[in-house]
Protein backbone atom coordinates (compact mmCIF):
# COMPACT_ATOMS: atom_id res chain seq x y z
CA UNK A 1 0.00 0.00 0.00
CA UNK A 2 1.21 3.63 -0.80
CA UNK A 3 2.14 5.39 2.03
CA UNK A 4 -0.47 8.22 1.19
CA UNK A 5 -3.01 6.57 0.72
CA UNK A 6 -2.34 4.68 4.14
CA UNK A 7 -2.06 7.74 6.31
CA UNK A 8 -5.36 8.90 4.29
CA UNK A 9 -7.04 5.99 6.28
CA UNK A 10 -5.10 6.20 9.52
CA UNK A 11 -5.09 10.03 10.07
CA UNK A 12 -9.42 10.18 10.30
CA UNK A 13 -9.39 7.04 12.07
CA UNK A 14 -6.82 8.58 14.41
CA UNK A 15 -8.87 11.96 14.79
CA UNK A 16 -12.20 9.65 15.50
CA UNK A 17 -10.75 7.99 18.19
CA UNK A 18 -9.43 11.33 19.51
CA UNK A 19 -13.42 12.17 19.23
CA UNK A 20 -14.17 9.27 21.15
CA UNK A 21 -11.86 10.34 24.13
CA UNK A 22 -13.30 14.29 23.79
CA UNK A 23 -16.53 12.64 24.47
CA UNK A 24 -14.95 10.52 27.74
CA UNK A 25 -14.11 13.79 28.91
CA UNK A 26 -16.42 15.85 28.67
CA UNK A 27 -18.79 13.00 30.77
CA UNK A 28 -17.05 14.17 34.08
CA UNK A 29 -17.99 17.65 33.44
CA UNK A 30 -20.32 19.87 35.99
CA UNK A 31 -21.48 22.71 34.24
CA UNK A 32 -19.70 25.21 36.18
CA UNK A 33 -17.24 26.70 33.32
CA UNK A 34 -14.10 27.65 35.36
CA UNK A 35 -14.19 24.15 37.71
CA UNK A 36 -14.10 22.03 33.99
CA UNK A 37 -11.50 24.21 32.02
CA UNK A 38 -9.20 23.16 35.22
CA UNK A 39 -10.75 19.76 35.27
CA UNK A 40 -10.74 19.15 31.24
CA UNK A 41 -6.74 20.65 31.14
CA UNK A 42 -5.77 17.43 33.45
CA UNK A 43 -8.22 15.04 32.22
CA UNK A 44 -6.25 12.10 31.20
CA UNK A 45 -9.01 11.09 28.22
CA UNK A 46 -8.34 15.29 27.12
CA UNK A 47 -4.90 14.69 27.11
CA UNK A 48 -5.08 11.73 24.89
CA UNK A 49 -7.23 13.23 22.75
CA UNK A 50 -4.98 16.00 22.18
CA UNK A 51 -1.99 13.36 21.77
CA UNK A 52 -3.62 11.92 18.58
CA UNK A 53 -4.67 15.05 17.33
CA UNK A 54 -0.78 16.18 17.17
CA UNK A 55 0.57 13.03 16.29
CA UNK A 56 -2.24 12.73 13.42
CA UNK A 57 -1.71 16.46 12.45
CA UNK A 58 1.73 15.35 11.52
CA UNK A 59 1.00 12.55 9.82
CA UNK A 60 -1.59 14.71 7.96
CA UNK A 61 1.18 17.08 6.78
CA UNK A 62 3.39 14.25 5.36
CA UNK A 63 -0.18 12.50 3.50
CA UNK A 64 -1.09 16.20 1.43
CA UNK A 65 2.98 16.49 0.86
CA UNK A 66 2.68 13.41 -1.36
CA UNK A 67 -1.01 13.99 -2.98
CA UNK A 68 -3.03 16.75 -4.26
CA UNK A 69 -5.18 18.53 -1.03
CA UNK A 70 -8.20 17.90 -3.45
CA UNK A 71 -7.75 14.14 -3.46
CA UNK A 72 -6.77 13.91 -0.13
CA UNK A 73 -9.22 16.03 1.98
CA UNK A 74 -12.37 13.77 1.35
CA UNK A 75 -11.09 11.19 3.44
CA UNK A 76 -11.70 13.35 6.27
CA UNK A 77 -15.31 12.99 5.70
CA UNK A 78 -14.48 9.09 6.90
CA UNK A 79 -14.81 10.49 10.34
CA UNK A 80 -18.57 10.97 9.79
CA UNK A 81 -18.99 7.44 9.52
CA UNK A 82 -16.16 6.58 12.23
CA UNK A 83 -17.05 8.32 14.84
CA UNK A 84 -20.97 6.98 15.29
CA UNK A 85 -19.66 3.80 14.64
CA UNK A 86 -17.29 4.24 17.58
CA UNK A 87 -20.20 5.64 19.78
CA UNK A 88 -22.61 2.86 18.81
CA UNK A 89 -19.75 0.02 20.10
CA UNK A 90 -18.49 2.15 22.58
CA UNK A 91 -21.12 4.07 24.00
CA UNK A 92 -24.07 1.92 22.97
CA UNK A 93 -25.03 4.74 21.14
CA UNK A 94 -27.92 4.21 18.57
CA UNK A 95 -27.44 4.16 14.76
CA UNK A 96 -30.66 4.92 12.43
CA UNK A 97 -31.77 4.05 8.66
CA UNK A 98 -30.76 8.17 8.02
CA UNK A 99 -27.13 7.07 9.14
CA UNK A 100 -26.84 3.95 7.66
CA UNK A 101 -27.90 6.09 4.28
CA UNK A 102 -25.75 8.83 4.73
CA UNK A 103 -22.90 6.76 5.30
CA UNK A 104 -23.20 5.18 1.68
CA UNK A 105 -23.35 8.47 0.27
CA UNK A 106 -20.26 9.46 2.35
CA UNK A 107 -18.21 6.57 1.02
CA UNK A 108 -19.67 6.38 -2.50
CA UNK A 109 -17.78 10.17 -2.58
CA UNK A 110 -14.64 9.24 -1.35
CA UNK A 111 -14.22 6.45 -3.80
CA UNK A 112 -15.35 8.56 -6.59
CA UNK A 113 -13.02 11.17 -5.63
CA UNK A 114 -10.13 8.86 -4.82
CA UNK A 115 -10.70 7.23 -8.10
CA UNK A 116 -10.07 10.18 -10.04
Amino acid sequence: MRLDLALLIIVPVMIAFGQFLFKMAGRQLSGNLARDLWSIAFNPYFIGAMALYGIASFLWVIAVSKTDISRAYPFMASGFVIVPIIGYFLLSEQLNPTFFFGTALIVAGILVISHA
